[in-house]
């Protein structure tokens, strides 16, 4: 394409002379087709060195790799910086532990650390949580880690175990699932003035942040009124998480601190989503890091250069090795109802678990688990989690003031969509 352009400029050079507005606005025309046709996939990628190894970090805008020590001199220059994730991955979440503890060996105590999979309602428990108030176990109950976030804890366990042991603050970065339930139901044009006053300012009109959801979102393209509602969330999503890192840095606890968010890479590619909502608040200096999967010399990542996107993907990527499959989790299969007194009785069992197999009945009420008394559901949640498949539970329940004990044994099964 450069020969292209040297050819127009050549052939326009009489009218650079005689007519500058003239060439003016042809050059114009042509730059602002260019972006959106000009640059293939392909070509892109052609910045990028060509071998690329496992673990190696890549500056985008000069295609050059750079060792992890040249890395930190970027951190003096950021008061933000956005290390993305996929959050399956156990390799993303390893350069995230590396970085805040590169993070904390240059800047002690100056540090917080801002996480996407924490709501801000939670916010009190974390802060227990790095106080060391509470154990692991009692954090996940109160935090409700299984039901609001899903994923294996043990991704995240060396990073949240590392910013308790240096008491580096913990920022819960997102917004409450109320909150989001109510925009997705109404949108926002139907909000009334009191459920507007729960939202930060929300900005829905960026170009390319919208070309990006269409693309990587095909199953919610089916008519431009789902993918609308979608585009509305995800500015949500990303608002919220922007006025909470806003809000901390201009607090007196975050003022000029360094601060680490850790997010999914959605949130930061090409810059529209939390970065710019940030920068747009506070005019505070950030890099942002995408860590992703590469084959044969080239980032798996089907979105990090999209040609219909003419915008950096990111300031620097980090090859990564493929993910791993997520372990699959323990469940003995059954839903428990939502009670007053809080125990743990059994409203539906599913069919071909464990639990039907043992002999589970609804109506049970599940005392105990190899003789561990249950207060209730995420207790369970989270022993079924030391244990594997193949082995067997003593579980003691309670039937209609009977109680029963059944040797449950641990096995795969389909589980029932909620």
């Amino acid at each position: 394409m450069r020969c292209c352009t040297i050819g127009i400029m050549k052939k326009r050079k009489f009218f650079l002379l005689k007519s500058p507005g003239s060439f003016i606005v042809s050059l114009l025309a042509f730059y602002f087709m260019l972006p959106m046709h000009a640059f293939p996939d392909a070509d892109r990628v052609k910045n990028f060195p060509a071998q690329v190894e496992i673990g190696d970090i890549i500056h985008v805008p000069t295609g050059q790799k750079i060792p992890q020590s040249a890395l930190s001199h970027f951190f003096d220059c950021a008061s933000v910086l956005y290390v993305g994730e996929t959050h399956a991955s156990n390799a993303s979440h390893q350069i995230q532990l590396k970085i805040l503890k590169d993070y904390y060996e240059r800047f002690g105590s100056n540090v917080a650390l801002g996480m996407e999979m924490f709501t801000r309602p939670y916010q009190p428990f974390l802060d227990r949580w790095i106080a060391g108030e509470i154990d692991e176990k009692k954090f996940l109950e109160d935090i409700r880690w299984y039901r609001e976030w899903g994923y294996d804890y043990a991704l995240y366990k060396d990073i949240l175990d590392f910013a308790k042991e240096k008491k580096i603050p913990v920022i819960a970065l997102n917004a409450p699932k109320d909150v989001v339930d109510m925009v997705r139901v109404k949108g926002l044009i139907d909000l009334s003035e009191e459920e507007k006053m729960l939202l930060p300012e929300i900005d829905t009109t960026d170009f390319f942040h919208r070309v990006y959801l269409e693309k990587v979102l095909p199953a919610h393209a089916k008519g431009m009124a789902d993918i609308g509602r979608f585009d509305t969330i995800q500015c949500l999503w990303e608002e919220y998480m922007a006025q909470t890192i806003t809000d901390y840095l201009s607090s007196w606890e975050g003022k000029g601190r360094k601060f680490l968010a850790f997010v999914g890479n959605g949130h930061i590619i090409y810059d529209f989503g939390i970065p710019k909502r940030v920068f747009r608040r506070t005019s505070l200096p950030y890099y942002t890091i995408y860590t992703t999967e590469f084959k044969d010399g080239k980032p798996s990542a089907q979105h990090l250069f999209m040609p219909e996107i003419p915008l950096e993907p990111a300031d620097f990527v980090w090859a990564i090795a493929p993910p791993e499959p997520e372990k699959k989790r323990v469940y003995l299969g059954v839903r428990f109802q939502k009670r007053e007194d809080r125990k743990l009785a059994i409203e539906k069992i599913t069919r071909e678990s464990p639990a039907e197999k043992a002999g589970l009945m609804e109506g049970d009420v599940i005392l105990s688990i190899d003789g561990k008394s249950l207060k209730n559901a995420m207790e369970l949640i989270h022993y079924l989690q030391t244990k594997h498949f193949g082995d067997t539970c003593i579980v003691e329940i309670d039937r209609d003031g009977t109680k029963i004990t059944y040797a449950v044994t641990l096995f795969e099964f389909e589980r029932e969509e909620k």
